[in-house]
């Protein structure tokens, strides 16, 4: 059976690709640019945006068995669609589509099939390169709406601990690492947050926030968000990872293998974490 939400509380998805450096990227020369761009103008991509930013990750370190964060700075190439709801970025040593106007796992995953065979076929040695990770992401806004609570949407064990009506409620964070495979990390981050006069204010984690003006993407919000009468809402980041096990050759049908699998995990974890009561809000749907 399919589920679906007639409201999906939906607001980011992302594919984040990584692989070994490759020299042509390092440094993108004027002509690799502009075969880029005529290739992306044809997938529905026209917009060329060049930028230079500090971005802020979160990443499991085998070693140490903990989530650590890390800054980067990243020399991007991107390239946007048509309503500023996607962009697909391109640097040394990754490849990341992300979207706004996400419906289904197949057409977004589509989607970045179609890219990476453009990057592969016009970015020198791109193909011959070493497979390290990909990663699939969604981001939810868990708004209630009539008189709900944020804690009558979401299973209890999600929220970060109550400590009584002691005073007004700031923030409040509650993060899960997961190793569901060998070669598998589930990562859950929850942040409550107080609404400002009955409205949602903050709809993505910190490190989502686009750094760079010229490169963000329209977040389309709903009409229950501008009256919320819960004295708090979450928004819920659910980020699951594959390593690549001895950096395999890159292989389109490697990456494709690894990215349904993440999908199916973290497509259950948002099931297994909203009720009823919010699948009866946002008007869930089975269907064959």
């Amino acid at each position: 059976m399919k589920k679906t939400l007639e409201k999906a509380p939906l607001v980011h998805a992302l594919i984040h690709l990584r692989f070994a450096e490759v020299p042509s990227l390092k440094a993108i020369a004027p002509e690799l640019i502009n075969a880029l761009h005529v290739r992306m103008i044809d997938e529905g991509f026209p917009e060329k945006i060049e930028s230079k930013a500090e971005i802020l990750e979160w990443n499991f370190d085998p070693a140490s068995q903990q989530m650590r964060q890390r800054k980067l700075s990243n020399t991007r190439l991107l390239f946007r669609a048509a309503g500023e709801q996607e962009i697909v970025e391109i640097s040394e040593s990754s490849l990341i589509l992300k979207s706004t106007t996400y419906r289904t796992f197949s057409e977004f995953y589509d989607k970045f099939h179609r890219l990476l065979l453009v990057c592969e076929e016009t970015i020198p040695n791109l193909g011959k390169t070493l497979l390290k990770s990909v990663g699939l992401r969604y981001v939810d806004v868990i708004a209630p709406t009539g008189q709900s609570t944020l804690s009558d949407f979401v299973q209890g064990g999600l929220q970060p601990p109550s400590v009584g009506d002691i005073g007004t409620h700031l923030q409040g964070h509650s993060l899960k690492a997961v190793k569901v495979a060998e070669n598998q990390v589930l990562v859950i981050n929850f942040e409550e947050l107080a609404t400002i006069n009955k409205t949602v204010q903050k709809v993505l984690p910190d490190n989502l926030i686009e750094p760079d003006d010229k490169c963000g993407l329209v977040i389309n919000g709903q009409q229950d968000w501008f009256n919320v009468e819960s004295a708090t809402y979450g928004i819920l980041d659910i980020d699951h990872t594959y390593q690549f096990a001895q950096s395999p050759i890159f292989s389109s049908e490697q990456i494709e293998n690894a990215t349904s699998k993440l999908y199916q995990r973290a497509s259950d974890i948002f099931w297994n974490v909203i009720t009823n009561e919010a699948k009866r809000a946002w008007g869930y749907k089975e269907t064959e």
